[in-house]
């Protein structure tokens, strides 16, 4: 009976159309068209020696609702969300910590005064348009970042990721990554309402509860992952590890949004600790094809966000902002580059190569828009930018080298160049028979040293001051300069050189330094070093007598060690028979 009364007191059941289920299907063709239209148009910039990414960010322009319409942004807005925090998460597991160590100190303070550098020039400029102190911070920390997603694969295509402005450039995209933290911190503090005083108030707490997120992910992956790793072991199974790299960044993002951080930035804390643990490399290896979903996914909603009308009609506006950025950017790392001891022309191509705006600076740009330190212009301007610099960063790249070059020939000229040793007194005495090794890098130190303690005369020549007084401490006689120049050539003798050894990873270099010698000195023995396979024809065309194909030689070292491993297998396989052979006849 009392049944018979609970049920006739409960409520009536909800209605057919309050119980449907949610329909995911008209999302799901929207995210299916998407990636469908990314995936041709990502190809058609692939091949026109573009990133990816502007395919990507050209199918959301087409499809969003500025052009084609085919497209409601508030369909994939969430999923965009989710693929942004799930995107930082597998850039958090690539950032390399040994990495920025072994580029030592000089890396960490030149990407630190870059940073700093690029937010002073953009409040300063930005406040002679009107804007805010505050709009001019958020902004010059939009700025300061650049994308190394688009910039070493552009240095990758053409082998400049080992010369000396592509480490360089390394090493600032590496310090620019992990400054994301503090600048979204910076961000949020600036939106912040109230007196200067609650304001860092506010920010110390922010902070505070970043290094508590810190601390937890470092227990979290010395402690809990290895008993994770420990457990899975056994069974092997590679989906628990795409299981396990889900649910820590999903966890991460929501424990950030819980105590008021970015979810973003919070799957990206955590992923820069993950990926540091034991498992780190099977995680890489498994969240891998997922992040190609997440990459589309985010940069096709920033395609989304531009508006081809707004651009046309503030093209003038559009193409000053190109046009200061392209120029005070490379400017600002030119100038922290030398304030390092950087040649002139190595520090304007890694300026120039990073004269875009970056992946993280459009994290910035929606946090301050949200929090409304800029306005809608001023975003819809930011994000023109990052689709416009982002289009141009393969041409930056390509330009890097040639600009830097020109650039210190004009210093050159007008007597501004200087070396940052003090000459090298040896080298004033008569050379004769000496051999000439450009480059002091592992394999310039390892040619050096032999040919130096075999009973030559080396001269080492390279453009890093450390590497040179290496050389000198170890007995050689070198000079800092670039041996592309026919004076520095002279200055070494190279008419009176027995040979030349280059060992530049950068194949356009050696080029260089063997066109320059060959016509100083016809008959020279000339020696190069081939990064690639598919360079050393080039190199023998240009005049070098030998080509080391480096590609080949490791291949090569890679048999060799195979086959004496096989013929130790062998033998300790005819051992053992000959031992069985012997216990057969003794018994």
């Amino acid at each position: 009976m009392d049944l018979l009364l609970l049920l006739a007191q409960a409520p009536p059941p909800p209605s057919p159309e309050a119980a449907a289920p949610l329909d995911i299907w008209g999302p799901m063709l929207g995210i299916i068209v998407l990636l469908a239209v990314a995936m041709v148009l990502g190809s058609v910039a692939e091949r026109l020696k573009q990133s990816a990414i502007v395919g990507f960010m050209g199918a959301g322009l087409l499809l969003g609702p500025n052009v084609l319409e085919l497209i409601d942004k508030s369909e994939i807005t969430a999923i965009a969300d989710l693929g942004v925090t799930l995107l930082m998460f597998t850039i958090g597991l690539e950032f390399s910590w040994s990495r920025l160590k072994r580029l030592g100190v000089t890396a960490l303070l030149t990407g630190v005064l870059q940073i700093i550098a690029t937010m002073a020039v953009t409040v300063a400029v930005t406040g002679l348009f009107g804007f805010s102190v505050k709009a001019g911070l958020a902004l010059g920390a939009v700025f300061a970042l650049s994308s190394t997603g688009v910039v070493m694969p552009a240095l990758a295509r053409r082998a400049e990721v080992d010369s000396v402005h592509g480490r360089f450039a390394l090493g600032v995209l590496l310090v620019q990554d992990i400054a994301v933290i503090p600048l979204v911190l910076l961000v949020a503090a600036l939106g912040g309402e109230g007196t200067p005083v609650q304001v860092l108030v506010q920010t110390a707490g922010q902070f505070g509860i970043v290094a508590a997120f810190v601390v937890f992910c470092v227990a979290f992956s010395k402690y809990v992952v290895p008993l994770v790793v420990r457990f899975n072991a056994p069974t092997g199974n590679r989906e628990v590890s795409v299981l396990f790299a889900i649910v820590v960044s999903l966890g991460a993002a929501w424990g950030a949004q819980r105590f008021g951080l970015s979810p973003a930035l919070g799957a990206f804390i955590a992923a820069i600790f993950l990926g540091e643990s034991v498992i780190a490399p099977r995680l890489r290896g498994d969240v891998g094809p997922l992040r190609t979903i997440f990459v589309t996914l985010f940069f096709s909603s920033i395609g989304m966000l531009a508006d081809p009308e707004w651009m046309f009609f503030n093209a003038l506006p559009l193409a000053v902002a190109v046009g200061m950025l392209f120029v005070l950017k490379p400017t600002v790392i030119w100038i922290v580059g030398r304030t390092f001891g950087l040649a002139h022309r190595h520090a304007v191509a890694a300026g120039v190569c990073m004269g875009q705006v970056g992946v993280f600076s459009f994290v910035l740009a929606s946090s301050a828009a949200e929090k409304g330190v800029i306005t809608d212009d001023t975003f819809a301007l930011v994000v023109s930018l990052t689709i416009v610099t982002l289009f141009a960063t393969p041409y930056l790249v390509g330009l890097g080298v040639p600009t830097g070059r020109r650039v210190e020939q004009l210093l050159r000229r007008l007597g501004l160049v200087k070396t940052g040793l003090k000459p090298d007194a040896a080298l004033n005495r008569e050379l004769s028979s000496h051999v000439v090794v450009v480059g002091f890098g592992p394999a310039g130190r390892a040619v050096a040293n032999r040919m130096y303690q075999s009973g030559s005369t080396v001269v080492v020549v390279d453009l890093n001051p450390i590497s040179i007084r290496a050389a000198r401490d170890a007995g050689m006689r070198a000079w800092v300069g670039d041996a592309s120049s026919p004076d520095m050539l002279k200055q070494v003798s190279i008419d009176t050189a027995e040979a030349l050894v280059v060992t530049l990873p950068d194949y356009r270099l050696t080029m260089a330094v063997i066109v320059e010698a060959r016509e100083l000195s016809p008959d020279l023995q000339i020696v190069a070093r081939a990064r690639y396979h598919r360079h050393v024809e080039l190199l023998a065309t240009t005049g070098a007598n030998v080509v080391i194909d480096e590609e080949a030689t490791v291949g090569d070292k890679l048999s060799q060690t195979l086959r004496l491993k096989v013929r130790t297998d062998s033998e300790k396989d005819h051992e053992v028979i000959r031992e069985e052979t012997v216990v057969a006849a003794n018994a």
